[in-house]
């Protein structure tokens, strides 16, 4: 697979080519329908490290649902690197979403393509990246599921002080995820995270995430 491939190139480095990190990221979604067809996304992301709130990343989307289990999205990120320093970044973002519900479990891909301006770079920076997202029910009453996804991430292009095109990151995630109510579930699990740093003097990154996701869904 891809994704495999992908994990596989990035963690071929040498191990002292590459830093490791504790962090812990704490996402809260809202996906709210206005009617059959047409939602709203709403996300608030917060990532922690040693030092406190590393990154924020604030992001919308507007989706029409074309076609079955197809939806198309466009949106709108705000997300600003706080630590070691303060540097801005503004995104723009088109994605394809597909999801459905099989015997085993549920099934979904998200396949988005990003436009990035980012402080103390010069012109646009284009990413895409595709991720796959599967759950499996562990309990009767279908409240507890065994979840699985890996995200894949590449640049397109190359930008002064900026990223390089080529191969960006893989996220790999394991964890369990816990129906509250019709309204909300949450994800709690591992996630292991290899960032290819291409610029020179920045060593590649791996970061040991422990990612806490809570979704949100409400109808208009």
């Amino acid at each position: 697979m891809g994704a495999c491939a992908a994990l596989a190139l990035g963690l071929a480095s040498p191990a002292s080519a590459a830093t490791n990190q504790f962090q812990a990221w704490t996402p809260a979604y809202l996906n709210l329908s206005f009617n059959d067809r047409v939602s709203g996304w709403y996300e608030v992301q917060p990532r922690f490290d040693e030092f406190g709130v590393s990154q924020l990343l604030l992001r919308t989307g507007l989706g029409y649902r074309f076609h079955g289990r197809w939806s198309a999205w466009l949106g709108y990120a705000w997300t600003p690197s706080i630590q070691p320093k303060f540097r801005t970044e503004n995104r723009i973002y088109q994605q394809l979403l597909y999801s459905d519900d099989f015997d085993w479990g549920r099934l979904m891909s998200r396949t988005r393509l990003e436009q990035r301006w980012i402080g103390d770079t010069s012109g646009v920076a284009i990413r895409a990246r595709t991720l796959l997202r599967g759950q499996v029910p562990v309990s009767e009453d279908d409240r507890w599921r065994l979840v699985g996804q890996d995200e894949v991430f590449a640049n397109l292009n190359s930008v002064e002080n900026g990223p390089t095109s080529g191969f960006d990151q893989n996220r790999l995630f394991f964890g369990v995820n816990r129906v509250v109510n019709e309204h909300l579930n949450v994800d709690v699990g591992y996630q292991f995270q290899y960032v290819n740093r291409r610029e020179p003097g920045f060593p590649d990154a791996i970061n040991h995430v422990l990612l806490i996701q809570l979704f949100f869904a409400a109808s208009l």
